[in-house]
């Protein structure tokens, strides 16, 4: 597009000369003959690219108004036209944010050459600036490579967004996940009753639905515009923005535009930002993966040893200073060595895994079941009291003796389970306690016959009866 010039001085030969000379090298000039009228013309057409302007005028010098100009359009260079005798009004011009300044007399290729020059310098300064805001968009997004928690990696996101286009309101939501603690939803700049009353929209699923995002046509859908008109948020430049993994939507980011409009720079670095959250968003669900990985047991699915002990460490911690009560179940199946030596090692993976299923689907999913090693087994019973540990597990010994084992493999084999339940605080306030009194009950419930369930209340019994 061609740069806007309104030329001003009192001097109409000053005028016709600089004018011509800037329209014959493809500028659209606009001329004025005081400051006044500079100024009705920026009223009439809009801010100039370029002013060029005497410093000595009548009614308003140049002085006057190239502060004007500056304070009413900061992007608007000023050339002013100055004699040697007032080189200093030239540098208080130039302090007042004037962009060059040229001496008197003057030619037309001193002008043209000033215009061309202040274009570069403004292009360099755009370019800079450009640059300066894209590095800083970078080092802002360098945050994200260190999230190692998916559920991290969408407010953070959305947060270095607002910062780098400076806004102030915005919306996150993830992808509906039953499995998900939480729901999702990330609101900035909503507060008190509204962004209350915006949180029920979300959840009743109205606004801001991830899954109608489409990476391939980025943009606000025209129902949600109409939605959002509904609940008086209507914004026609809202951005809305895709955050994907791998090629699918996992959730979504809306950035409201506060009524100015999104610059093509903005949007580039926008599109910075969010490239970074998707590598983000990738390389925490390896890391979740890798780490389940090293907490899943290979035969079952079930979580390992190492993961045990660290939950129960955690749960214990917490049901201490909660004042609550957690449970341990200690599970050993009764002759399964009788199962490896008679059908194979192979036989006795299935049967192991089967067993797996069948804890898994016995408790809650807040619960934590895992293979402890070799055909013993642990679960973890969150704020259950020692009633409640020995009804489930009752009814866990009562399905194993019930159930099939090896069915895939043509066979129908009948198995026992004795199992050993501690309760913190009751047995034990550390992990280790809870652990011991747990394995302790279910042997004693081996000693018994097998099959069987026993308390950690029963060793004391025990041990009495055995001292009389």
């Amino acid at each position: 597009m061609k740069k806007r010039i309104l030329v001003v001085d009192d001097d109409r030969l000053i005028r016709e000369m600089a004018g011509d000379a800037l329209e014959l090298e493809g500028f659209r000039v606009t001329k004025a003959a005081s400051g006044h009228a500079a100024l009705e013309s920026f009223e009439a057409n809009g801010a100039f690219d370029i002013v060029i302007t005497d410093l000595s005028m009548r009614e308003m010098d140049g002085l006057e108004l190239t502060e004007e100009i500056k304070r009413r359009h900061p992007m608007t260079d000023v050339i002013v036209l100055t004699a040697y005798a007032s080189l200093e009004s030239a540098l208080q011009a130039m302090r007042l944010g004037a962009s060059d300044y040229l001496r008197k007399p003057v030619n037309a290729a001193e002008i043209v050459y000033g215009v061309k020059r202040t274009i570069l310098r403004r292009r360099l300064m755009t370019e800079n600036e450009s640059l300066r805001a894209h590095i800083q968009a970078f080092e802002a997004s360098r945050t994200l490579s260190a999230c190692t928690e998916t559920s991290d990696v969408l407010p953070l996101t959305l947060d270095i967004v607002l910062q780098i286009v400076g806004r102030s309101r915005g919306v996150g939501r993830f992808q509906h996940d039953d499995s998900s603690t939480s729901d999702g939803v990330y609101l900035r700049g909503f507060d008190g009753e509204e962004g209350f009353q915006l949180r029920q929209e979300i959840e009743r699923g109205k606004l801001f639905d991830p899954s109608t995002l489409d990476p391939a046509m980025p943009g606000c859908s025209l129902g949600l515009q109409e939605a959002l008109a509904r609940e008086g948020l209507d914004d026609e430049n809202m951005l809305a923005l895709p955050l994907c993994a791998e090629g699918r939507v996992t959730g979504g980011i809306w950035v409201f535009s506060d009524g100015r409009p999104f610059e093509e720079d903005e949007l580039r670095r926008v599109d910075l930002v969010m490239t970074q959250g998707e590598l983000a968003l990738i390389n925490a669900e390896r890391f979740l993966q890798a780490r389940e990985k090293a907490f899943i047991d290979d035969v079952t699915d079930l979580y390992n040893a190492r993961y045990l002990l660290a939950a129960l460490d955690r749960e214990v911690s917490r049901a201490d200073r909660a004042g609550l009560e957690i449970s341990v179940l200690f599970l050993d199946m009764d002759r399964f060595k009788n199962v490896n030596d008679r059908y194979g090692h192979l036989v006795g993976s299935q049967v192991l895994r089967e067993f797996g299923q069948l804890l898994h689907q016995s408790v809650r999913s807040i619960d934590t079941v895992g293979r402890y090693g070799g055909d013993e087994f642990s679960i973890l019973l969150v704020d259950t009291g020692i009633e409640e540990a020995m009804q489930v597990a009752s009814r866990i010994r009562e399905m194993t003796q019930n159930q099939p084992f090896g069915t895939e493999r043509g066979l129908r084999l009948s198995l026992t389970v004795s199992i050993g339940v501690a309760t913190f605080p009751l047995h034990g306030r550390s992990r280790e306690e809870l652990l011991d009194r747990a394995d302790k009950a279910m042997y004693l419930g081996k000693s018994l016959g097998r099959n069987q369930v026993c308390s950690a209340d029963e060793l004391s019994i025990q041990g009495s009866d055995s001292n009389l």
